[in-house]
C-alpha cells in the first residue's frame, strides 16, 4: 500500500469495478486447479517505454481466475505481467516510476475464501506489498492481508492489536483515507492485517480470510458488500524501482 494513499486515482477504482462487472458472468469464482498443472504460459504483457507517460488498466480471466494490471497516471519505466499455468502469474519491472498493482484471484470477494499460495520469487526495491487484497461497498473499505512487502514498511495509521492465523502472527492497522473510493466518491477506510514476520518464499502457505474478517469485525470494523474482485496482489510504488515476482495461488 502506498505511503499516503495506495489508491488515489479514481480511474483505477472505477475501472476495477467495471472489469469485475464485465467478467463476472464468464468467470469462475473458485477453481479446483492443482498447483502442479502443466500448460504453456499465456502471456498478457503491458509495458511502457522509458520516458513514456501512460495510464493503463488491463484485466480478464484465465483458467477460471480473474487477473488485473493497473498503472498510475504518468508512470514511466517497464512492467511485464504474464499468466502462467492455472493460478500462476509473474511480474517483472525495471526503472519504474509511479505505482502499479497487479495480481490474480477471483471476480468477486468473499469472507469464506481460503487461499493457498506459493511465492517462489519476490524482489521489490520500492514500496508496496504482496498479499490478499480487495474492496467492499456499504461501507467502503480497502482491505489487505499483507504477507510481505518491499523496502518501505506499510505500517501506518491506528494499531489495533495482534492475533494468530494459519500459523503466523499478524498486526492489525486501520486508517481513514480522504481520497476517492472505488466508485469515485469521497473517503474510505483502509484496514489490514500485516505479518509480524514476512512470509517465506518457495513454500506453500494459506490465508484463511475469515480469520481476518472476523478479527477486524471484533475491533468494530465490519466489511460491507464484497461483490468486487479480490486478488493476490503485488503492489509497487516509488522512483526507479526494480523487482520481480512469481506466485501461484489455488483454492485451499
Amino acid at each position: 500500500m502506498k505511503k499516503q494513499n495506495s489508491l488515489t486515482s479514481v480511474t483505477r477504482k472505477v475501472t476495477f469495478v467495471m472489469a469485475a462487472t464485465l467478467v463476472f458472468a464468464s468467470s469462475t469464482c473458485l477453481t479446483g486447479c492443482k498447483k502442479d498443472e502443466k500448460m504453456a504460459p499465456v502471456p498478457v504483457i503491458a509495458s511502457t517505454k522509458p520516458g513514456a507517460t501512460v495510464e493503463t488498466y488491463q484485466s480478464g480471466t484465465h483458467n477460471g481466475f480473474f487477473w488485473s494490471l493497473w498503472k498510475s497516471d504518468g508512470a514511466t519505466g517497464t512492467v511485464n505481467y504474464a499468466n502462467g499455468a492455472a493460478g500462476n502469474y509473474s511480474i517483472n519491472w525495471n526503472g519504474f516510476n509511479g505505482n502499479f498493482t497487479s495480481g490474480k484471484g477471483y471476480s468477486v470477494g468473499s469472507k469464506t475464501y481460503k487461499i493457498g499460495y506459493n511465492l517462489s520469487t519476490y524482489s521489490n526495491s520500492g514500496g508496496g506489498t504482496f498479499g490478499w487484497y480487495g474492496w467492499s461497498r456499504s461501507p467502503y473499505y480497502e482491505y489487505y492481508v499483507n504477507e510481505t512487502w518491499g523496502s518501505v514498511s506499510p505500517h501506518s495509521g491506528t494499531f489495533l492489536g495482534t492475533f494468530n492465523s494459519d500459523g503466523a502472527a499478524y498486526n492489525v492497522w486501520t486508517r481513514w483515507m480522504t481520497g476517492k473510493n472505488i466508485d469515485g466518491g469521497d473517503g474510505f477506510r483502509q484496514i489490514y492485517s500485516s505479518r509480524v514476520t514476512k512470509t517465506s518464499t518457495g513454500q506453500n502457505h494459506v490465508i484463511t480470510f475469515a480469520n481476518h474478517y472476523n478479527k477486524w469485525q471484533s475491533y468494530g470494523y465490519t466489511l460491507g458488500q464484497l461483490n468486487i474482485p479480490a486478488i493476490m496482489v503485488s503492489e509497487t510504488w516509488g522512483s526507479n524501482t526494480n523487482g520481480n515476482i512469481n506466485c501461484t495461488i489455488w483454492a485451499q
